[in-house]
């Protein structure tokens, strides 16, 4: 018998394989890499892409499915505060130490552009890993201070770089006092006859709980107040006997989006560390860390809209409205360009803030400006990839709100990254800390006139001349940069610079016949690159908060 209704079906959208299939991700690297780095990356960039299409997101809809579960005691009573998280979710951490996402940017495979290929790899792994990615961002980080701090214990950086049973590290400094302000830290440090250091304190938000170590910042008893009294330690999660190292779970987050990822509150009390550097110097020892897990809200902010962009073209040649698929409805087209638009143009910052901080980290580069454009492109590429995931599940109507298409989970996993290694205003302070450094804003604006000057092709000439005006207004408010004017300031430099990268990329691209990047330049520099003046404070504060209305 027949059903008095026909059935209403949908074919799903299909990523295909990014690497192979997303033009912007594929002319990033080449483009940047050597010839020789970027022939030796193509096998394990290949496989990446196609385990993201394949294996990795059915091992996230697992993972999604049953997130972490704490048991605070035994069926006798004992306090055993147990995290139980889906096999699923372990095996997807593995597999990112597998593919070298600890791994790479200290091995020699690719040189100067080991950043470059990490950065690709995160940009697979990340939007289908149920935020697997996230111990593994912060077990690079621990290997580049262990790397970089003289006296660190050295039998753990080569236990965070193995591909096989390796292990994962936390980085604990969100406290109950202050998030990014760690100057208000109450974690208490006590020194001991034999030299180690027993904790003391709550960290209020560790997303490494079953993590094998830790980075923890702790003032040490008698120091003083503020940033400066505190000090970088060491610490295993577990002691030899496998019970806690001192350590209380007092709950797991219920938190907005990274379901799968346990986070908890934790006690610290009895907790045996080491310390790592010179006593009061945890701020400068840990800075590399939040450089590069920085660096990892970014790639992975990118790899969302790359994954959700090839979504969403995928979907744009199945589903048909008013008579024709979406692809062929001009306002869809213009609507979808304007993404892909931004998704070119933060692939530019990203993979030149990894080509700046490989370079540094191999003893090159130029520090300063690196300095300036990690926390920038963080800022950036976090925040825009929001406004990105948003207008993508959008387009698929209906079906990019239920929770079932998995759709959803590329939105709230992305908006983290927002939040994760400091807030936007915290970037953008950052950006002017670092370019209150010798020689760091004329690094800057040369690097933006010289990027906007790489190619004559008529196509860039208007783009090219919005970017170098743009560039001169910056300096003007370079020159006397107040706190007031940071997200002002931070964004104007952000913009100005994508649009130099992408005056650069499409010069590129233009010499082998692709037009995307000089068309997202086009778009880009036809809106103001800096934004106009703020009003004055007070009138600031009446329309923020009311003051005086």
């Amino acid at each position: 018998m027949s059903s008095l209704m026909d059935p209403f079906l949908q074919d799903p959208p299909r990523a295909p394989n990014r690497f192979r299939g997303d033009p912007t991700l594929r002319r990033s690297l080449e483009r940047v890499l050597e010839p020789g780095a970027f022939e030796e990356a193509t096998k394990a960039l290949d496989e990446a892409g196609e385990l993201a299409t394949t294996e990795w997101p059915a091992m996230a809809r697992v993972a999604e499915s049953n997130p972490p579960r704490l048991v605070p005691f035994d069926a006798w009573g004992r306090r055993v505060d147990r995290i139980d998280v889906d096999p699923a979710w372990t095996a997807l951490v593995a597999e990112g130490q597998r593919i070298g996402l600890t791994a790479v940017p200290y091995e020699d495979a690719f040189g100067n552009g080991a950043r470059v290929v990490h950065a690709a790899l995160l940009s697979l792994f990340g939007p289908v890993s149920a935020t697997a990615d996230c111990p593994l961002a912060m077990t690079d980080a621990a290997v580049r201070v262990l790397i970089d701090t003289p006296g660190a214990p050295g039998q753990y950086a080569p236990r965070l770089t193995a591909r096989i049973d390796g292990w994962t590290s936390g980085q604990w400094m969100t406290e109950k006092e202050g998030g990014s302000d760690v100057g208000r830290t109450g974690t208490v440090a006590r020194a001991e006859p034999d030299g180690s250091w027993i904790l003391r304190g709550t960290k209020w938000f560790t997303s490494a709980t079953t993590a094998d170590m830790a980075l923890a910042l702790a003032r040490a008893e008698g120091a003083p107040a503020g940033s400066r009294g505190l000090s970088l330690f060491l610490l295993e999660l577990r002691r030899p006997d496998g019970g806690w190292n001192g350590i209380t779970v007092r709950r797991l987050k219920d938190k907005m989006g990274t379901k799968a990822l346990p986070t908890a509150e934790l006690d610290l009390d009895g907790t045996v560390a080491t310390m790592i550097g010179e006593p009061g110097r945890g701020v400068p020892t840990i800075a590399p860390m939040l450089n590069v897990t920085r660096m990892h809200a970014a790639f992975a902010s990118l790899g969302g809209i790359g994954h959700g962009l090839a979504l969403a073209r995928d979907y744009a040649s199945k589903r048909e409205a008013f008579g024709r698929p979406l692809r062929e409805l001009p306002v869809h087209r213009a609507w979808m360009a304007r993404i892909a638009a931004e998704y070119e143009a933060l692939s530019a910052l990203s993979f030149r803030a990894a080509e700046l901080a490989g370079a540094v980290e191999r003893g090159g580069g130029d520090p300063a400006l690196t300095r300036v454009v990690v926390p920038l492109t963080k800022m950036a590429v976090s925040r825009r990839a929001v406004w990105a995931t948003s207008n993508l599940i959008e387009s698929f109507g209906g079906a990019g709100y239920v929770e079932d298409t998995g759709l959803p989970r590329l939105l709230r996993d992305t908006h983290v990254n927002c939040i994760w290694e400091g807030t936007t205003s915290v970037m953008a302070l950052d950006v002017l800390r670092a370019l209150g450094a010798a020689g760091a804003a004329g690094a800057f604006l040369d690097d933006v006139e010289a990027r906007a000057r790489s190619t004559g092709h008529p196509a860039l000439t208007e783009p090219s001349r919005a970017v170098l005006a743009a560039r001169d207004e910056l300096a003007a408010l370079l020159a006397e940069p107040v706190e007031q004017n940071a997200r002002r300031i931070a964004w104007g430099m952000a913009r100005t610079y994508q649009a130099a990268l992408l005056c650069e990329a499409a010069g590129w691209a233009l010499g082998r016949g692709e037009r995307a990047p000089a068309i997202a330049a086009r778009m880009m520099t036809a809106e103001p690159l800096v934004e106009g003046p703020l009003p004055a404070d007070d009138d600031l504060g009446a329309l923020a908060f009311g003051d005086g209305s």
